[in-house]
Order: C-alpha cells, then structure tokens, then sequence
C-alpha cells in the first residue's frame, strides 16, 4: 500500500518534470527565435543601406557619364572646327 502511494506520487512527480522540461524548452526556443529575428532585421537593415549607397555611387557615375559624353561632343565640333579651318588656310594658301 505504501508502495503504490509512493509511485503514484512519483508519476505525478515526473509528468510535472516533462512538463516543466517542454514549457522550458518552448520558451528558450522562442528566445532564439526572436534572438535570430533580430539578427536578421538588422542585417536587412545594413543590406538596405547598402543598396542605397549603392544606387548613390551609381547615380554620381551616370551623371559623370553624362557629362564626358558632353565634353566629348564638345571637342568634336571644335575638331571639326579646326579641320574646316585648317583646309580653308590651305586653300587660301594655294590660290
């Protein structure tokens, strides 16, 4: 009779135990959880400043480019200015 007080006792021991252990073991999984979730926002926070920066550094090279095409047609015209010039001195030159 002892005896079976005894382990009724310890089986309600141990059912408390294993669910002590999963109540404990949800809430260091959730821990983790929201540990990596943080984690992870702010590595899409640093990716996100890093896309902006980014489009900056792109931005300032098109407009760069922009502007070398502007200078390059530029020199153009006065070459062909200075070509017009110099075979209008040549044929002055030869009449």
């Amino acid at each position: 009779m002892v005896l079976s007080i005894f382990e009724n006792h310890l089986l309600g021991i141990l059912a408390l135990l294993v669910l002590g252990s999963i109540a404990l073991l949800h809430y260091l999984l959730f821990r983790e959880y929201i540990r990596q979730d943080r984690i992870q926002v702010r590595r899409l926070r640093e990716m996100e400043g890093l896309v902006q920066t980014e489009i900056k550094r792109s931005q300032g090279l098109s407009n760069q480019v922009g502007e070398l095409s502007q200078i390059k047609e530029k020199t153009q015209e006065q070459l062909e200015m200075i070509k017009l010039q110099v075979e209008a001195v040549k044929k002055g030159s030869e009449t």
